[in-house]
């Protein structure tokens, strides 16, 4: 065995683990059988380590059972690293609910960690508004809440506020938002559906906006309110994005122009076909996906009745598509 043992790491020892050289040579004499007074350099070394023992018969000291030592100093240490291992977990712990908690006020950024309180910041930002609404919904909103929406945004919309709001291309079958987009676009509203994702978020002139809380798991009765100047216009920049790549919307189930096989985005994707553009270079220069790409596609495949790309575009410059290259 060797002699050079380690002395267990608790939270409160950080002493060398080696033994010092004369409790090596102690330790030596100790197993070949011989007994040494408490006095002896190194003695109280190896009885720190569990390596010695006292006799109180002699009142000498002798070498211990050196593998029921071994075995003793190997539970230590175990014990030592179950700690440690308890103390990171209770730091994870810690500095998650650190993270998670409220933030502060005063740094252009506060929680709202229930949804009364989510809506009531809405319902005030937009009492309040002076020129721009722009919001987005990505889910399904309730019949009963568009319904009541309806009169407090009509009100808004007489006051001279300009409106956008942001819907999936899904909103289109749904009976509540069609009365909805209806009465607001009789009204001047502008609302606008969109076929890929896009975050959920409430923006007020250029000073205010309420954006969903991403941390975790979705939750739609979390939020936060924002009034940083430099994350404000990191939002509007994004819901820019988000509207210059949807389709418009007045109400009722299909789009504007049903009798049309193309939509503004499938028109510049068939354009930038024409210039010779790949299909990922198209997906980056809308800011798209690939797969959004292939999606406008396919729904061209089916609308123009042909299953090639080369048939596609010989459709795009033929004189059936004029009407349609004009729309833009």
């Amino acid at each position: 065995m060797d002699i050079t043992t380690r002395e267990s790491t608790t939270p409160h020892s950080m002493s060398s683990l080696d033994l010092s050289a004369q409790g090596r040579t102690l330790l030596r004499r100790l197993v070949q059988g011989e007994q040494v007074e408490g006095s002896e350099p190194g003695c109280a070394e190896l009885a720190a380590h569990g390596l010695a023992v006292h006799d109180p018969h002699h009142g000498r000291w002798s070498a211990a059972d050196l593998y029921h030592a071994e075995q003793t100093a190997l539970a230590r240490e175990r014990a030592a690293i179950a700690h440690h291992l308890r103390r990171m977990q209770q730091l994870s712990e810690l500095h998650g609910q650190m993270r998670s908690a409220e933030l502060p006020r005063g740094n252009g950024v506060e929680f709202l960690d229930r949804l009364e309180l989510v809506t009531a910041a809405i319902t005030q930002a937009m009492d309040s508004a002076k020129s721009t609404i722009c919001t987005a919904h990505p889910g399904d909103r309730e019949a009963a809440t568009l319904h009541a929406a309806a009169i407090s945004d009509l009100a808004i919309l007489r006051r001279g506020i300009s409106y956008r709001t942001l819907y999936p291309d899904t909103a289109r079958a749904r009976a509540g938002e069609q009365e909805w987009v209806a009465k607001v676009s009789a009204h001047g509203a502008e609302i606008r559906t969109l076929a890929t994702g896009f975050e959920r978020m409430i923006l007020v002139d250029n000073n205010f906006a309420v954006v969903a809380d991403h941390r975790g798991e979705p939750n739609r009765r979390t939020a936060f309110a924002v009034t940083h100047p430099g994350m404000i216009a990191l939002f509007h920049h994004i819901y820019t994005q988000q509207w210059e790549r949807a389709e418009p919307w007045t109400g009722g189930r299909f789009r504007q122009r049903s009798e049309t096989l193309t939509t503004s985005r499938s028109r510049r994707i068939l354009n930038k076909l024409r210039e010779g553009r790949t299909l990922k270079q198209i997906a980056g220069e809308l800011d798209v996906s690939l797969r959004t790409v292939n999606n406008d596609l396919n729904k061209l495949y089916e609308a123009v009745g042909v299953d090639t790309m080369f048939a596609l575009g010989a459709w795009w410059s033929s004189e059936a598509a004029a009407k349609e290259r004009k729309l833009d």
